[in-house]
């Protein structure tokens, strides 16, 4: 089940894309689901966004698949899916769909650093004691319809590959055991920085300028539920840039993993539901040290990230389009 935001004419839906790479709007199809198969108490509009569908837990997926059978029926009476009040629900990629970054707007973005064994190998560090995380904002997300943008002020940029796991319900103080009852599910995350920036020549290490510029974290295709992944321990990882392989291993290198993370961070933060956490990089590798100069990435550049049994993310680097030079004397366009 491959859950993604996307756009038709402007227009956001919330849905799936199906094994035939067609896309639910699923709201839609909820409403005429419920329409057609009414059940007491039900909320046809529980779909409305990926937050609502993660709060719904393991509800939402089963009534997934039940709408998903509710719609093959239709195919198979020749019936057009639309939903009762006449609104179309089925779209194709030749359409013009535009996938978007399948996170929760407003949701918070956790990164973890120094969290597997080969990244801190080739940067000759020792484990921390504890999760070392930094935060990214919304600004940062891109979609796989979208591009990894460079800008002009770093001169060193480079890109990692990791998992990410979406959180799914709200809660504080919560048990390591417990844990993964708050995961909804997982994606791919591309976590693009500039090395220069982050690891400044004087003064300390500034997160801020090193991964928190505009459209530097790529997110996706989609996001697929916990159900369907099972246990993410392994699931081998892989990333290329221009067909070269830069990255490849599994996730039982990272060296905290999901329970103590999110113990961890819950100590003092509420977690809620569309909340991001990326697991952290991988080394390269063999022989691709930590600030190699064949790493940093340049224009038109095609990155290729893969996760096993969650999907593949293909990204395009371009650069930032900067606003024209203002005149001496003159004032800036308004």
């Amino acid at each position: 089940m491959k859950l993604v935001h996307f756009t038709l004419a402007d227009q956001f839906h919330f849905g799936m894309i199906t094994d035939a790479n067609e896309f639910i709007d699923l709201d839609t199809a909820c409403r005429d689901y419920y329409g057609v198969n009414p059940v007491k108490g039900a909320d046809p509009s529980r779909f409305r966004d990926m937050q609502q569908f993660f709060q719904g837990g393991a509800d939402s997926v089963e009534l997934t698949k039940k709408i998903l059978e509710y719609v093959e029926r239709r195919r198979k009476m020749g019936w057009t899916p639309r939903a009762a009040t006449g609104a179309r629900y089925l779209f194709k990629a030749e359409e013009g769909v535009k996938l978007l970054a399948p996170v929760v707007r407003g949701g918070k973005i956790y990164c973890l650093a120094s969290n597997s064994r080969s990244h801190l190998a080739e940067q000759q560090k020792p484990a921390p004691a504890q999760p070392y995380c930094f935060t990214r904002f919304f600004n940062s997300l891109v979609g796989p319809s979208e591009s990894l943008v460079l800008n002009p002020a770093g001169t060193f940029p480079d890109v990692e590959l990791e998992l990410a796991a979406i959180v799914g319900k709200q809660g504080k103080h919560i048990p390591a055991e417990r844990a993964m009852d708050y995961i909804a599910g997982y994606t791919v995350a591309l976590d693009m920085g500039y090395r220069d920036l982050q690891y400044p020549a004087a003064g300390a290490a500034d997160w801020v300028m090193g991964k928190g510029f505009d459209s530097t974290m790529g997110v996706g295709p989609w996001v697929i539920p916990k159900e369907e992944v099972g246990d993410v321990y392994p699931l081998k990882m892989e990333l290329k840039v221009n067909g070269t392989l830069r990255q490849a291993g599994d996730t039982t290198d990272y060296v905290f993993r999901i329970p103590q993370i999110l113990a961890h961070l819950s100590t003092g933060i509420t977690l809620e539901p569309g909340d991001l956490l990326s697991l952290g990089s991988l080394g390269g590798v063999p022989g691709f040290e930590f600030g190699n100069e064949s790493r940093k990435l340049k224009v038109g550049d095609k990155i290729e990230a893969q996760i096993e049994r969650i999907g593949r993310l293909v990204m395009p680097v371009k650069a930032e389009a900067l606003p024209p030079a203002v005149a001496p004397g003159t004032a800036p366009p308004a």
